[in-house]
């Protein structure tokens, strides 16, 4: 038997947001958010997913409420791409890009290794992989340095957006200056795409994928 086919999806920019919106709720009015506030889902099937970069909506609001807050206040939102070979930073007031930081330490091995990896496995070796782990460590402590002063000067932002592999997020709160939020904190939402070498031009190609949305319509 032949599997039923997917959706028809159709990507969208941020700028046509509230065209989409408007349109979504003429055809689907009792579409409501669902509980992470990130897509509204209609009866049969019918989805739109928004933007990460647009406001986010709020679980089980109603189509039709979201449109009425559009645009809405600007909102603030950092954007933390980290791996072992470098670490991308940016803050934005809405979709303007007001500071931005990259760094890079010496920190992978020769064969592509991270240095705290390395040392879990084989254990810990001479001046070279000192090195490594203490720029591992000064790594981290300059993420949270730079978050923190970016959330003083800015304000707090709404959301904070985040590309960490699992055990250098641990690593992030094992050292000081500690992150600018908590580890339970909902702003915190982790991004649903692969990352490649943290640099500027990687930060703009994610924030670009961040801007837009897609709507998925069941095939009848």
């Amino acid at each position: 038997m032949d599997a039923s086919p997917g959706p028809r999806v159709v990507h969208f920019p941020l700028l046509d947001l509230g065209e989409q919106v408007g349109d979504f709720a003429v055809a689907w009015p009792d579409a409501v958010a669902d509980p992470g506030g990130a897509a509204f889902v209609a009866a049969g099937g019918a989805r739109l997913v928004l933007p990460l970069a647009a406001p986010r909506a709020r679980p089980g609001e109603s189509v039709g409420g979201y449109q009425e807050r559009l645009p809405g206040p600007v909102e603030r939102h950092a954007l933390l791409l980290f791996r072992a070979a470098g670490v991308a930073l940016g803050y934005w007031e809405g979709d303007d890009l007001v500071q931005h930081k990259a760094l890079r330490r010496y920190i992978v091995r020769g064969h592509g290794k991270a240095q705290p990896t390395h040392l879990e496995s084989r254990g810990k070796s001479r001046y070279g992989s000192r090195l490594r782990l203490q720029n591992w460590q000064r790594q981290l402590a300059e993420t949270n340095a730079w978050l923190t002063a970016a959330f003083a000067r800015h304000g707090e932002p709404e959301r904070i957006f985040v590309a960490v592999p699992v055990r250098a997020l641990a690593a992030l709160f094992a050292v000081q200056p500690a992150p600018p939020f908590a580890r339970d904190d909902a702003r915190v939402q982790r991004l649903p795409l692969h990352v490649f070498r943290p640099d500027f031009a990687e930060l703009q190609r994610v924030r670009g994928w961040m801007r837009f949305g897609r709507l998925e319509l069941p095939v009848r």
